[in-house]
């Protein structure tokens, strides 16, 4: 999870906490608003003054119209000047042109508003999907950059897991699609993990994800091969796997 502009957290409810359940469109932190909420109250002020403004015409220009429709319905043309009859005809031409402009006005405030109450929200961030905090990095009144070392939080599905095994390229022909396979966590050789065949990444990347082991080549690329654990229902209760962890896959 990160943030859409840099700022200050003012605000992490309480229940957002690691192992946490969250739904989508769930708030997780917000950040400081205070800036953006002095310039949404000018602009709904502003938003008020062009209203008005526009009511103002409306009224002009039904006076002028008013005082058109009058000379125009007077049968004998001796009684109407024909200077009259243009000056008034020019006027309401004058007052339907000013309303238009303060229509536009009206809706450029309007829309004014609206994208500063759209950048309003987005200081508050929502999980993007159904999940669990796995980490949260950030607390009230720490300073949430775009650009972080680690992310602001972590949100995960436990209830999927998958393994994503790295294939030196050397032996990525060897990698036959759609067969199963089987893992051991890292320190218990003895609890068999059944892997599902998911897919294989058809892009071969530089290695990243490192065991630590003394024999291990760091220069190599690696083909990623994904499988779906699917723990038998006689799975012990006392071992838990984890996101993160490390496996061998066979």
């Amino acid at each position: 999870i990160g943030v859409p502009s840099p700022g200050l957290v003012v605000e992490i409810p309480e229940k957002i906490v690691v192992n946490a359940t969250v739904a989508k469109g769930e708030p997780l932190f917000r950040l400081d608003d205070r800036e953006l909420q002095a310039t949404l109250i000018k602009q709904r002020a502003a938003v008020e003054v062009a209203r008005a403004n526009v009511t103002v015409q409306q009224a002009t220009l039904a006076k002028n119209q008013d005082q058109l429709d009058r000379l125009t319905s007077v049968k004998d043309d001796r009684a109407v000047s024909k200077d009259d009859l243009i000056n008034r005809t020019n006027d309401v031409n004058v007052s339907k042109a000013q309303l238009l402009a303060a229509d536009a006005q009206l809706k450029s405030a309007e829309a004014d508003t609206r994208q500063t109450e759209l950048l309003l929200e987005r200081l508050t961030v929502r999980s993007p999907r159904d999940g669990v905090l796995l980490q949260v990095n950030i607390r009230e009144g720490e300073y949430a950059s775009t650009q972080p070392k680690a992310p602001v939080m972590i949100i995960g599905e436990q209830g999927k897991l998958q393994v994503r095994a790295d294939v030196d390229e050397q032996n990525a022909m060897n990698v036959k699609p759609k067969k199963d396979g089987f893992a051991y966590v890292k320190g218990d050789s003895a609890t068999r993990i059944p892997l599902s065949f998911s897919r294989i990444e058809p892009f071969v990347i530089p290695k990243v994800s490192l065991t630590g082991a003394s024999t291990e080549r760091v220069d190599t690329r690696v083909l990623q091969v994904i499988y779906s654990i699917k723990l038998p229902a006689d799975w012990p209760k006392d071992k838990r796997l984890y996101v993160g962890q490390q496996v061998d896959v066979f």
